[in-house]
């Protein structure tokens, strides 16, 4: 049967942390990756808000423009049967 020295625990204790070392250097880098995500979130957060902003007013334009030609249009199909029922109704003597 062998004995267990004090330089064999002092091993034992140097090994463990040794290993404790290298796992929280791990999750130190983890971590630092983790800010880097939520930074990265955050900034697309914020640029998606901007776009959305946009495309919004866009679409107020669109609304805009859209109700103007159907106005157009609506003037002048008015017009063209105005003409038509003209010629139509009261055609010249």
């Amino acid at each position: 049967m062998s004995t267990v020295t004090d330089n064999d625990l002092k091993e034992l204790k140097d090994l463990i942390n040794s290993k404790f070392e290298k796992i929280d250097n791990k999750f130190e880098r983890v971590f630092e990756e983790l800010t880097d995500i939520k930074v990265d979130i955050a900034t697309l957060k914020t640029e998606v808000s901007t776009i959305n902003k946009r495309l919004d007013s866009v679409d107020n334009r669109l609304n805009t423009v859209t109700l103007g030609v159907f106005g157009l249009i609506g003037v002048l199909v008015t017009s063209l049967l105005t003409f038509v029922g003209k010629v139509v109704f009261f055609p010249n003597p």
